[in-house]
């Protein structure tokens, strides 16, 4: 049985992160998209604070909120290979987290699309969270999603 559990950001708009297990891992994605392209910045911390970081240039013409996903994708993927079981997700995009997250309906398509294949994948970990932070908070993932907006695929 999967134990999904979800939060989000206070209402005024300030982090409410809960205490992690010391096993838990961090997941900060950001998705980015503009005039040049598309990217995606994704950042793991491990339990002991290594970073692992990837800022990806998506091949494709994407809009803002399906770079966020893919970014969320491309973690995930990634968490899943490298066999992590407690994550803690973390992005600055209210949609994207929402509609993980279960509070927010995905009406567009391609939005359906996306939030069906992070809920399979989501489903690979015994426990998670997903939660919204402020863009300040994210600056690293936002970062490497500007990068990999700006380079050519």
């Amino acid at each position: 049985m999967v134990n999904e559990k979800k939060e989000s950001s206070k209402a005024d708009g300030t982090s409410a992160e809960p205490s992690q297990p010391r096993d838990m891992w961090q997941l900060r994605v950001d998705g980015a998209s503009n005039q040049k392209g598309a990217g995606a910045g994704v950042v793991i911390i491990t339990p002991d604070g290594t970073l692992l970081e990837q800022a990806i240039t998506l091949g494709f013409p994407a809009s803002n909120n399906e770079a966020e996903y893919e970014a969320l994708l491309a973690d995930l993927r990634l968490a899943k290979e490298l066999a992590i079981k407690k994550l803690a997700i973390y992005s600055d995009s209210q949609l994207i987290t929402n509609q993980a997250s279960g509070e927010y309906m995905a009406k567009h398509p391609r939005m359906i699309l996306y939030l069906d294949k992070v809920q399979e994948l989501l489903n690979a970990f015994p426990t998670f969270t997903i939660q919204q932070v402020p863009r300040a908070e994210n600056a690293y993932a936002d970062a490497l999603a500007s990068l990999g907006s700006a380079l050519d695929a």
